[in-house]
């Protein structure tokens, strides 16, 4: 019972990303984003028969939501790229996640297969939902330092983090280590930090 509850939190969370996506989708539906060679982003109309160009849009939008509290995503030409990419990045991991946790589900509820591989497959289904649930606090923790967002992803061998900043100091660092570390129950040197605009 326990296992289905997880499976429905993870399936609304991911129903909460898609429809993220497509209200962002539909805000620029109108407008393509075309990157000059000097790395900034132009935002031009995306009517075929006009080629003017328009300012790139300042204002935040922000979506409610029954779960998490306010969700803020900023929609300005600066940081739009940064956005979809976190936004895709967690869409891509809980993809793949949950095909896996379904296909352990698969082996768990066949009776045909043996009882110990049944059990295995359980305690990795059980051990990839508690790795969700870390990698999310995670996440929300160092959001809650100040940064604009974070990706963790959890492996056997070391935690990945890419955090949306510019330039990390030594400090931002160590305070996102320190949360890695504590959160995940890993060593310092088994933290990979990266970071990405």
């Amino acid at each position: 019972m326990m296992i289905i509850r997880k499976k429905s939190i993870i399936l609304a969370s991911l129903m909460l990303l898609l429809v993220i996506v497509v209200i962002v989708n539909y805000n620029f539906n109108r407008e393509v984003a075309v990157e000059n060679p000097d790395g900034d982003i132009t935002f031009v109309e995306g009517d075929d028969s006009t080629s003017e160009e328009a300012e790139a849009p300042e204002q935040e939008l922000t979506l409610d939501s029954e779960d998490s509290g306010e969700l803020d995503i900023e929609a300005s030409g600066a940081n739009l790229a940064g956005t979809s990419f976190f936004i895709q990045s967690r869409l891509d991991r809980d993809k793949n996640r949950s095909f896996y946790i379904e296909t352990l589900d698969g082996i768990v509820g066949d009776e045909q297969i043996d009882a110990e591989v049944r059990k295995m497959a359980q305690q990795e289904m059980i051990a990839l939902i508690k790795k969700s649930e870390t990698e999310r606090i995670i996440e929300n923790l160092i959001k809650a330092k100040g940064f604009k967002d974070a990706l963790v992803i959890m492996s056997d061998a070391s935690v990945n983090v890419i955090v949306n900043s510019e330039q990390l100091t030594a400090a931002q660092v160590a305070q996102i280590k320190d949360i890695v570390s504590r959160e995940a129950d890993v060593n310092i040197d088994k933290i990979k930090i990266m970071e990405k605009q």
